[in-house]
């Protein structure tokens, strides 16, 4: 498949929640992000459409997809379908976005938190795509079973279940189970994958809720004196490819907002935007009960943090 160079316009754009108010997503409340990260919500934005990738599919015999990262989309013959259901005859648009590691849930702020049943929980990740398509500019939908994904992994975890993504107002991610779906791990000799078809073109995440023996809270706090604007916090847990957000509370703090596992090894990471540029810091924890980190932030410019969260 050749790169594309039609930029299509599928993209979901993140929007910035004004004020205190929390909203619902699939069922569970989840909190309002701090009304001065819009500047950094349109960087996450930008990001995005930076990593997006874009192909060209013949709609009738259909063909194979792979990303820089090693994603594979096999589009059967015939998959592609207009809004109403026809066929689509010609060449197709494709993009895809891919999210496989804890640098790219920062950098592109897609954190791995799930809604089990109303409760929202960390998730174990196997990585996450977007995938969508489109034919002068028309948006298209797949019919069902039509895309075989392979997403690569080293060591490959029978527990993986498939979620589908809920972008909320606020920037946040929100990982829903999708109970119709499987996800099969192929140890393959040469290059080993999670395994499985979807149905539609959607934010898609290999995950699984994991039993921890020990929860807690997590709080954050950012020295005296310094300005909350343009600020993100995240927590990242390493043995798990796993990132949450932490929603700034109050004054100097941060909070999660789902219990974090004790006794785990993370790092509590902040990038900052100010006049003078950006600011970062990375503090390494093993989580305690009702744990606060405190934060030291130092200059950085944005290539330099994407590459130390891609060290991570």
């Amino acid at each position: 498949m050749k790169t594309n160079q039609v930029l299509m316009t599928a993209l979901i754009a993140i929007a910035v929640l004004a004020g205190c108010k929390k909203e619902e997503s699939g069922g569970v409340v989840v909190p309002a992000a701090n009304p001065d990260q819009s500047v950094l919500g349109q960087l996450f934005t930008n990001n995005v459409a930076n990593a997006r990738q874009y192909f060209t599919v013949n709609a009738a015999s259909g063909g194979q997809v792979i990303g820089t990262k090693g994603t594979k989309l096999n589009f059967g013959p015939g998959t592609f379908l207009l809004a109403d259901g026809t066929p689509v005859t010609g060449q197709v648009d494709v993009s895809l976005v891919e999210v496989l590691s804890i640098g790219d849930m920062i950098w592109l702020n897609k954190q791995t938190v799930g809604n089990d049943n109303g409760t929202l929980k960390l998730l174990r990740s196997g990585g996450a795509i977007n995938v969508s398509a489109a034919q002068s500019g028309s948006p298209l939908r797949i019919t069902q079973g039509g895309l075989v994904v392979r997403i690569p992994t080293d060591v490959g975890d029978a527990a993986m279940m498939l979620f589908s993504g809920n972008e909320t107002t606020s920037g946040s991610m929100i990982w829903n189970p999708i109970d119709s779906s499987s996800v099969t791990v192929d140890p393959g000799y040469i290059d080993p994958s999670y395994y499985f078809t979807a149905d539609s073109l959607q934010w898609i995440n290999c995950d699984y809720f994991y039993s921890y023996p020990s929860t807690t809270d997590l709080t954050s706090t950012i020295p005296a004196g310094q300005s909350t604007d343009s600020t993100q916090v995240w927590v990242a847990f390493p043995s798990e490819n796993a990132v949450m957000q932490m929603n700034h509370t109050t004054a100097q703090s941060y909070s999660s907002w789902q219990v974090v596992p004790v006794g785990m090894q993370a790092v509590v990471i902040g990038l900052q935007q100010s006049s003078g540029g950006y600011n970062s810091s990375f503090t390494t924890v093993t989580i305690s009960a009702s744990m606060n980190v405190p934060m030291v932030f130092a200059p950085t410019t944005l290539a330099q943090f994407q590459a130390n969260v891609n060290a991570l």
